[in-house]
Order: structure tokens, then C-alpha cells, then sequence
């Protein structure tokens, strides 16, 4: 699906910011000082059902950097969904990526199978990248070997494509080092426990921009992201909503998170 040349340059823009050297090769070491903080959103919003939050995220979009994970039906789903299709397209046109969730079960799920999702999602829908979940955070020899084909798999439908990949704990530098994706949750949990739990010390001696942080069942968004802008990452999100489905919809105070974000880059 064509993007707008003004959003691609936009989207390029924002993205080179955010650790382009996590992204464009190697594994990127420790810099001086951190970039913009922006917003990965697991949008697992049926926009058939609630369209005006896909707009709130493209609006967003120009105001913020923001990563926004589509989820049609546990991955891409069987056929194109037209619903997400204009989802998708309002995100990318205001200057967000869109990624396509695609589970792994831990390394456990068939390679075929997952890139068949992976092929579904670039041949439907104008993603920039795959958001993989379940990832595993043991780097036996097995699992670096799963994620690192997968990794050259979506790499090789070029542009860009961007990989998130996601452990929700911390995890073993090694998937780090062989850059079997281009940015990790290294936590994804209620934001009591976020909060109170570190990176892992190897973390410091890598990019940002390789780094992100999900947090749930919060009681203020917008204190929770300026707490975790401390923090060795590029990407974050918070949310009011409860442990029973965190990311069904936008939480009511996302308003305040996103000034949040800008009150923070404002500073950077």
C-alpha cells in the first residue's frame, strides 16, 4: 500500500532519531545521551468495533514517535480484514509504523507457520515491520537460531522492515548481540512491578532505541511514563486497564500520557 512521499520522510525522520543504528546494523553500544521517547501501543482494538481509537493513535501519530501493534485474530487472520486495512493506512499516513503481531510460542511455534504470517501481514496491510510475541529469553543455541531466520525472513522484504520483538522479561544478551530483532520489551507487567524492577546491567551498553517497556493496571499513565523515562529505552506505554486485557482499549488518561511524552522529548 503507498504511503504519502510527506510521510514517509516524516516516519524516516522520527525513526533515523530512535537509535537507527540499533536498527541498520550491528549491535549499537552505549550512547551519550537518550533520544525521544516514544509510544508502542499493542492496538489489539477491532476498529469495525472502534474506529475513533485508530484515529486518536493516527493523531498521535504527528505528535509523538509511535510504533502501533495490529492484532486481526491472534495474527493476520485468513483473509484481509477492510476494516483494518483503513485502520492501518490512517496510522501510516499521519507518520506512525504499523506492525503486525505474530505469536512464536517461546520458539516453539513452526517456523513455516510464522512466516506465513509474516507474508500474510506485508501482502494485506501497509506494515513497516512484524511485532513478534512470545519470544523466548533464553538464548540456547536452538532459540538464537529460530529468531535469528526469522529476523533475516522480515528483513528480507526490505524498506526497513522493523522487528519488535517481544521476551516481556528481562532476557539474555545474546539475542541482543545477534540483533534478532531491533528492539525488545524487556518487561511487560503490571505497572507496580515495572516500576519497581531494573534493565539488566548489560542493557546500558546498548542503543535506546533496542529497548522498551510495557506497563499495566497503572493508576496514572502519564506518572508512569515519566518515571520510566529514566530509563535506558526508546519506546514505552502505559495503560489504566486491568491484567485481564490491558490492551482492548486506549485508557481514558491517554491523552495525558501523550503530553506526557512530549513534555519529556521537549527536554532531550
Amino acid at each position: 500500500m503507498t504511503i504519502s512521499n510527506r510521510s514517509s520522510w516524516i516516519a524516516r525522520r522520527r525513526f533515523l532519531a530512535l537509535g537507527a543504528s540499533a536498527i541498520m546494523g550491528g549491535a549499537a553500544r552505549a550512547q551519550t545521551s537518550l533520544g525521544p521517547l516514544g509510544l508502542l501501543v499493542p492496538a489489539y482494538i477491532n476498529p469495525s468495533v472502534d474506529m475513533s481509537s485508530w484515529n486518536v493513535l493516527a493523531t498521535t501519530a504527528t505528535r509523538v514517535p509511535l510504533l502501533a501493534i495490529m492484532n486481526p485474530s491472534s495474527g493476520p487472520g485468513r483473509r484481509l480484514d477492510a476494516y483494518y486495512l483503513a485502520a492501518a493506512q490512517a496510522v501510516a499516513q499521519s507518520g506512525g509504523r504499523v506492525l503486525g503481531y505474530v505469536y512464536t510460542s517461546y520458539g516453539k511455534r513452526s517456523l513455516s507457520a510464522v512466516q506465513a504470517d509474516v507474508d500474510r501481514y506485508f501482502s494485506w496491510y501497509p506494515v513497516a515491520g512484524i511485532f513478534f510475541d512470545e519470544m523466548a529469553s533464553t538464548a540456547t543455541s536452538r532459540n538464537l537460531k529460530y529468531y535469528g531466520t526469522l529476523a533475516t525472513y522480515v528483513r528480507s522484504k526490505g524498506l526497513g522492515a522493523m522487528i519488535v520483538a517481544n521476551p516481556g522479561v528481562a532476557f539474555d544478551q545474546a539475542f541482543a548481540e545477534n540483533r534478532t530483532a531491533d528492539v525488545f520489551i524487556d518487561a511487560e507487567d503490571p505497572a507496580d512491578t515495572v516500576l519497581s524492577s531494573g534493565q539488566a546491567s548489560w542493557t546500558q551498553n546498548y542503543s535506546p532505541g533496542m529497548f522498551a517497556e510495557l506497563a499495566y493496571a497503572a493508576g496514572d499513565d502519564a506518572a508512569v511514563v515519566r518515571s520510566l523515562a529514566q530509563r535506558r529505552i526508546a519506546w514505552v506505554y502505559s495503560t489504566r486497564l486491568p491484567a485481564a486485557d490491558p490492551w482492548a482499549a486506549l485508557p481514558d488518561d491517554f491523552a495525558a500520557e501523550v503530553d506526557a511524552l512530549i513534555g519529556i522529548n521537549a527536554t532531550r
